[in-house]
Protein backbone atom coordinates (compact mmCIF):
# COMPACT_ATOMS: atom_id res chain seq x y z
CA UNK A 1 0.00 0.00 0.00
CA UNK A 2 2.80 2.41 0.84
CA UNK A 3 4.32 1.87 -2.58
CA UNK A 4 0.97 2.66 -4.21
CA UNK A 5 0.23 5.88 -2.29
CA UNK A 6 3.74 7.19 -1.57
CA UNK A 7 5.25 8.60 1.58
CA UNK A 8 3.12 11.74 1.79
CA UNK A 9 -0.21 9.93 2.13
CA UNK A 10 -1.13 8.73 5.64
CA UNK A 11 -1.91 5.03 6.02
CA UNK A 12 -4.12 4.19 8.97
CA UNK A 13 -5.59 0.90 10.10
CA UNK A 14 -8.86 0.40 11.94
CA UNK A 15 -7.92 -2.61 14.04
CA UNK A 16 -10.30 -4.84 15.95
CA UNK A 17 -8.16 -5.29 19.04
CA UNK A 18 -10.08 -8.40 20.11
CA UNK A 19 -12.96 -10.51 18.93
CA UNK A 20 -16.09 -11.03 20.97
CA UNK A 21 -16.81 -14.57 19.80
CA UNK A 22 -15.53 -17.87 21.20
CA UNK A 23 -12.13 -18.78 19.75
CA UNK A 24 -11.65 -15.31 18.27
CA UNK A 25 -8.71 -12.95 18.33
CA UNK A 26 -7.46 -12.25 21.85
CA UNK A 27 -6.34 -8.84 23.10
CA UNK A 28 -2.76 -10.12 23.27
CA UNK A 29 -2.96 -11.12 19.60
CA UNK A 30 -4.44 -7.73 18.75
CA UNK A 31 -1.58 -5.93 20.49
CA UNK A 32 0.93 -8.10 18.66
CA UNK A 33 -0.78 -7.34 15.34
CA UNK A 34 -0.68 -3.62 16.12
CA UNK A 35 3.07 -3.77 16.82
CA UNK A 36 3.64 -5.57 13.52
CA UNK A 37 1.56 -3.00 11.64
CA UNK A 38 3.56 -0.17 13.17
CA UNK A 39 6.81 -1.92 12.21
CA UNK A 40 5.48 -2.16 8.64
CA UNK A 41 4.97 1.60 8.59
CA UNK A 42 1.33 2.42 9.35
CA UNK A 43 0.91 6.04 10.40
CA UNK A 44 -1.88 5.51 12.94
CA UNK A 45 -4.06 2.75 14.44
CA UNK A 46 -7.75 3.16 15.23
CA UNK A 47 -8.85 1.01 18.16
CA UNK A 48 -12.14 -0.83 17.75
CA UNK A 49 -13.85 -4.21 18.23
CA UNK A 50 -13.16 -7.25 16.13
CA UNK A 51 -15.70 -9.91 15.29
CA UNK A 52 -19.00 -10.03 17.13
CA UNK A 53 -21.72 -12.62 16.85
CA UNK A 54 -24.35 -10.13 15.66
CA UNK A 55 -24.16 -6.88 13.71
CA UNK A 56 -25.84 -4.88 16.48
CA UNK A 57 -23.27 -5.94 19.09
CA UNK A 58 -20.58 -3.89 17.41
CA UNK A 59 -22.39 -0.65 18.32
CA UNK A 60 -23.33 -0.64 22.00
CA UNK A 61 -26.71 0.84 22.85
CA UNK A 62 -27.44 3.74 25.19
CA UNK A 63 -23.82 4.54 26.00
CA UNK A 64 -23.46 7.36 28.52
CA UNK A 65 -27.21 7.97 28.53
CA UNK A 66 -28.49 9.40 31.82
CA UNK A 67 -32.03 8.78 33.04
CA UNK A 68 -32.86 12.45 32.52
CA UNK A 69 -31.62 12.26 28.94
CA UNK A 70 -33.64 9.07 28.38
CA UNK A 71 -36.79 10.93 29.42
CA UNK A 72 -35.98 13.95 27.25
CA UNK A 73 -35.42 11.76 24.19
CA UNK A 74 -38.51 9.53 24.61
CA UNK A 75 -36.52 6.45 25.68
CA UNK A 76 -38.92 5.56 28.46
CA UNK A 77 -37.79 1.93 28.64
CA UNK A 78 -34.31 3.19 29.67
CA UNK A 79 -35.54 5.17 32.68
CA UNK A 80 -35.17 2.19 35.00
CA UNK A 81 -31.94 0.78 33.58
CA UNK A 82 -28.50 1.66 34.88
CA UNK A 83 -26.60 3.93 32.49
CA UNK A 84 -23.85 2.25 30.46
CA UNK A 85 -20.46 3.91 30.82
CA UNK A 86 -19.10 6.12 28.09
CA UNK A 87 -16.08 5.03 25.94
CA UNK A 88 -16.05 1.41 24.79
CA UNK A 89 -12.39 0.67 24.02
CA UNK A 90 -10.57 2.82 26.55
CA UNK A 91 -8.66 -0.04 28.18
CA UNK A 92 -7.60 -1.41 24.78
CA UNK A 93 -6.27 2.05 23.83
CA UNK A 94 -4.35 2.34 27.11
CA UNK A 95 -2.72 -1.05 26.54
CA UNK A 96 -1.98 -0.21 22.92
CA UNK A 97 -0.22 3.00 24.03
CA UNK A 98 2.31 0.78 25.86
CA UNK A 99 3.04 -1.18 22.66
CA UNK A 100 3.15 1.35 19.80
CA UNK A 101 4.52 4.85 19.28
CA UNK A 102 2.41 5.80 16.26
CA UNK A 103 -0.70 7.92 16.82
CA UNK A 104 -3.75 6.15 18.27
CA UNK A 105 -7.29 6.93 17.19
CA UNK A 106 -10.14 6.02 19.58
CA UNK A 107 -13.71 5.32 18.47
CA UNK A 108 -16.73 3.88 20.24
CA UNK A 109 -19.15 5.30 22.77
CA UNK A 110 -17.66 8.77 23.09
CA UNK A 111 -20.67 10.85 24.04
CA UNK A 112 -19.42 13.99 25.81
CA UNK A 113 -17.06 16.66 24.56
CA UNK A 114 -15.31 16.76 27.93
CA UNK A 115 -14.53 13.02 27.84
CA UNK A 116 -13.20 13.28 24.29
CA UNK A 117 -10.92 16.13 25.33
CA UNK A 118 -9.71 14.34 28.47
CA UNK A 119 -8.75 11.21 26.50
CA UNK A 120 -6.57 13.27 24.20
CA UNK A 121 -5.18 15.41 27.07
CA UNK A 122 -4.27 12.27 29.08
CA UNK A 123 -2.44 10.89 26.05
CA UNK A 124 -4.58 7.75 25.83
CA UNK A 125 -5.36 8.61 22.20
CA UNK A 126 -4.11 11.23 19.80
CA UNK A 127 -7.34 11.53 17.82
CA UNK A 128 -11.03 10.88 18.40
CA UNK A 129 -13.17 9.20 15.76
CA UNK A 130 -16.95 9.50 15.71
CA UNK A 131 -19.59 7.55 13.83
CA UNK A 132 -23.17 7.55 15.16
CA UNK A 133 -22.93 11.05 16.69
CA UNK A 134 -22.18 12.42 13.21
CA UNK A 135 -25.30 10.73 11.83
CA UNK A 136 -27.44 12.76 14.22
CA UNK A 137 -25.32 15.93 14.08
CA UNK A 138 -23.28 16.12 10.86
CA UNK A 139 -21.87 19.51 11.96
CA UNK A 140 -20.81 18.29 15.42
CA UNK A 141 -17.09 18.88 14.86
CA UNK A 142 -17.75 22.49 13.84
CA UNK A 143 -19.95 22.95 16.92
CA UNK A 144 -17.12 21.67 19.16
CA UNK A 145 -14.69 24.04 17.41
CA UNK A 146 -17.08 26.91 18.27
CA UNK A 147 -17.10 25.92 21.96
CA UNK A 148 -19.84 23.31 22.24
CA UNK A 149 -19.69 21.45 25.58
CA UNK A 150 -21.58 18.59 27.20
CA UNK A 151 -23.30 15.58 25.71
CA UNK A 152 -23.71 14.96 22.01
CA UNK A 153 -27.27 14.50 20.73
CA UNK A 154 -26.80 10.80 19.81
CA UNK A 155 -28.42 8.51 22.38
CA UNK A 156 -26.87 5.33 20.92
CA UNK A 157 -30.36 3.94 20.31
CA UNK A 158 -29.09 2.14 17.17
CA UNK A 159 -32.24 2.81 15.15
CA UNK A 160 -29.96 4.12 12.37
CA UNK A 161 -28.30 0.69 12.24
CA UNK A 162 -31.64 -1.16 12.21
CA UNK A 163 -32.49 0.57 8.92
CA UNK A 164 -29.14 -0.27 7.29
CA UNK A 165 -29.81 -1.87 3.93
CA UNK A 166 -33.44 -0.68 3.91
CA UNK A 167 -33.29 3.12 3.99
CA UNK A 168 -30.77 5.94 3.63
CA UNK A 169 -28.53 6.57 6.61
CA UNK A 170 -30.06 9.05 9.02
CA UNK A 171 -31.01 9.58 12.64
CA UNK A 172 -34.61 8.51 13.17
CA UNK A 173 -34.86 10.36 16.53
CA UNK A 174 -34.46 13.88 15.16
CA UNK A 175 -38.20 14.40 14.84
CA UNK A 176 -41.43 12.71 15.90
CA UNK A 177 -42.48 11.96 12.31
CA UNK A 178 -39.38 9.85 11.63
CA UNK A 179 -39.68 8.14 15.01
CA UNK A 180 -43.30 7.17 14.26
CA UNK A 181 -42.29 6.01 10.78
CA UNK A 182 -39.59 3.83 12.34
CA UNK A 183 -42.16 2.32 14.69
CA UNK A 184 -44.44 1.58 11.74
CA UNK A 185 -41.59 -0.15 9.84
CA UNK A 186 -40.69 -2.13 12.93
CA UNK A 187 -44.21 -3.29 13.82
CA UNK A 188 -45.10 -4.17 10.24
CA UNK A 189 -41.97 -6.34 9.95
CA UNK A 190 -40.41 -4.27 7.16
CA UNK A 191 -36.97 -4.25 8.82
CA UNK A 192 -36.32 -7.99 8.54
Amino acid sequence: MRKAVGDDFPLTVKLGMRDFVPGGLTLEEGLETAARLEALGVDAIEVTAGLTSRRMESAAQYVGLSRRRALEDKLLHRLFAAPKPEVLFLEEARLLREVVHCPIILVGGLRTVERMESIVAEGVADFISLARPLIREPDLVRQIERGRRGAVACTSCNICIQHEGFHTLRCWRKNNRDLLLHAWYRFTGRLH
